[in-house]
């Protein structure tokens, strides 16, 4: 009993960090109601979700100290910024791999001519793709990769951290997904396409050797590209399949469609030394380097 006890006791800060957080985020921002330009609610829930994310790096540094027992916040995080040139490398090497998994969807679509350039590149859009890829690529890898990923470890040692933020990442978008009236099926092939990005962007970390930066550079160019390409840059017709497209009749999301699908599972079959690797932590899964990330 007093086994099961410790164990329950472990997992509470985990499971109770974020709920509150986001209530405290909840409480600040309503007050901010009464300003006018606010009174839209989905502008007082992105101020709610900016004061959540500020409370949470206000206490990052306690958090490591305590849970983790490090002092050095960000290379626990996966930054190394002493490393910049590294640190810029992989960044581009995610980037480059967002770009493989966003073509590997483009070409047949243009190839069964479901779709076709209607305007020339903007300005306005590619800086909007830009910084939405960065902020969303930054917040989320943070908080999945960074704070979830050694909380992972905590509880369930390497490899079984590598599975459980993978999981929680997938879930924590159903919210959204159930707002979009998605039917049972899209709505389960778009969680299985963000657990295996989720595996996937989890083992970018351990194969760059600790470093957070890979991660980011693919899930905000994923993010970000399909961002613009999606702002009138491409017409995209409702007749292409879903198989190939995504589920999402006004906006497809191709992580949850086959050819999505099947380019993560070839993505994974080519990193399954990574869980390897996961397992023996002194190789440089823990923390981040100042060596160069593996190829």
């Amino acid at each position: 009993m007093n086994y099961l006890k410790q164990i329950r006791l472990r997992w509470i800060p985990t499971v109770s960090f974020f709920p509150i957080l986001y209530l405290l985020g909840w409480i600040l921002s309503k007050p901010f109601a009464l300003i006018p330009f606010l009174e839209d609610k989905d502008r007082l829930e992105l101020l709610g979700t900016l004061f959540t994310f500020s409370l949470f790096l206000i206490l990052l540094p306690s958090w490591a100290k305590l849970r983790w027992n490090q002092l050095k916040i960000w290379s626990a995080l996966g930054f190394n910024f002493k490393d910049t040139k590294t640190f810029v490398k992989t960044f581009l090497k995610g980037f480059s791999i967002a770009v493989g998994l966003i073509s590997c969807v483009l070409v047949p679509i243009f190839y069964g001519r479901w779709g076709h350039f209607v305007n020339p590149l903007g300005f306005i859009y590619l800086w909007n793709g830009v910084l939405l890829g960065l902020v969303v690529g930054f917040a989320e890898e943070l908080i999945f990769r960074g704070w979830l990923f050694n909380e992972g470890k905590v509880l369930l040692g390497p490899t079984g951290g590598i599975h459980f933020q993978a999981i929680l990442f997938s879930l924590s978008h159903i919210v959204g997904f159930i707002k979009s009236d998605l039917d049972l099926l899209e709505l389960i092939f778009l969680l299985l396409g963000l657990f295996l990005l989720g595996l996937v962007l989890g083992l970018r970390r351990i194969l760059d050797r600790g470093s957070i930066s890979g991660c980011i550079g693919l899930h905000g160019g994923l993010v970000g590209l399909w961002f613009f390409i999606n702002a009138d840059l491409i017409d995209i017709s409702r007749y292409t399949p879903t198989w190939l497209i995504g589920p999402g009749e006004l906006s497809p999301n191709p992580i949850g469609s086959f050819t999505g699908i099947c380019c993560l599972l070839v993505i994974l079959f080519c990193y399954r030394t990574a869980f390897a690797i996961a397992a023996r932590p002194c190789n440089g899964a823990r923390n981040a380097s100042s060596r160069g990330a593996t190829p």
